[in-house]
């Protein structure tokens, strides 16, 4: 399921965006939405969306003006907006659509298909992707694994602890920020500064003394307060 952000200044152009999603119920839904621009680079970051619903202008700061402040891009841009002389403007800013307001229904279920489509595209090259190998370095040589192997991924010091299904465990001499950007984003989340996890592999989120996730392998790597929510999403779309 596609997870959206709106982001408008004015309420009821939420509102009309949230009537228009609810019609799709089992393709998308809204996780967070904001008047504030400013929250809005938060929510985004935060949640880490498949889809942006923005307003470009907004008093305090522009929808394009926000898109140069955030660090997270790795959503579909859909710009919402009254004016037409913006259109340009979005092209250059690499948005996946352009809704004129009032947004026309049939507009917007075009607008869905749309990015529905090429999120199928890309989970086919995902799918791809998780089949193949990642070069792991360890002290007497180079092991190959498959990424859906993986059951998570431990941080110790400059080290990375890769712990695979079987039980089996290697150590390697890089450091987890580097396997981090090998890694499928859509299969593995970054859970903890020490720990990422396959989302495949996560058997019940726990909830006492501290947040944990249960693996298939019986482990029990933390979650950090500030990625709960974010983590428990990113289960809800696996």
């Amino acid at each position: 399921m596609l997870r959206a952000v709106i982001i408008d200044d004015e309420s009821a152009g939420i509102a009309t965006l949230k009537v228009l999603i609810s019609r799709h119920e089992g393709v998308i839904r809204v996780v967070a939405s904001t008047i504030s621009p400013e929250t809005g680079i938060t929510l985004i970051e935060d949640y880490k969306p498949d889809v942006v619903f923005l307003d470009i202008s907004m008093p305090t700061m522009s929808g394009f003006k926000l898109l140069s402040q955030l660090s997270y891009r790795d959503f579909k841009l859909v710009f919402t907006t009254a004016h037409k002389e913006y259109a340009i403007e979005a092209i250059k800013n690499e948005a996946f659509d352009y809704l004129l307001k009032p947004i026309n229904a049939d507009d917007f279920k075009l607008c869905v298909d749309k990015i529905i489509k090429e999120k199928e595209r890309l989970l086919k090259a995902d799918s791809l992707r998780n089949m193949a190998t990642l070069e792991i370095q360890v002290k007497d040589g180079i092991i190959y694994i498959k990424q859906k192997d993986i059951v998570r991924l431990e941080a110790s010091g400059s080290y990375t602890e890769f712990h695979l299904d079987g039980g089996i465990r290697h150590v390697s001499s890089k450091a987890i920020r580097e396997y981090e950007l090998l890694l499928n984003p859509h299969l593995f989340y970054r859970c903890h500064k020490t720990h990422i996890v396959n989302l495949q592999k996560v058997q019940k989120f726990v909830n006492h003394d501290g947040y944990f996730a249960l693996m298939s392998d019986g482990s029990m790597p933390h979650v950090s307060q500030r990625n709960k929510d974010v983590f428990l999403e990113r289960l809800k779309s696996i």
